[in-house]
């Protein structure tokens, strides 16, 4: 079970998957997280001006699945 605290949750092709923003090393990181941990997503985004929206998490969530069909 994820620790949902401070995490947006969002559901994609039957999945909850949960989602959050973190600043490392002065660098904007997305992380994505399936409910049962078995993904684990990490994406740089290069303008902080902009807000992360979950049509920006799903477009993640597609190009992963795109890949592992591969």
């Amino acid at each position: 079970m994820v620790n949902v605290k401070n995490k947006r949750k969002i559901q994609y092709n039957g999945t909850v998957y949960y989602w959050y923003v973190r600043v490392e090393n002065s660098t904007h990181k997305v992380h994505i997280i399936s409910e049962d941990k078995k993904v684990n997503l990490e994406y740089p985004f290069f303008d902080s001006e902009l807000p992360i929206t979950p049509q920006i998490i799903r477009n993640h969530l597609k190009e992963y699945n795109e890949s592992l069909r591969q």
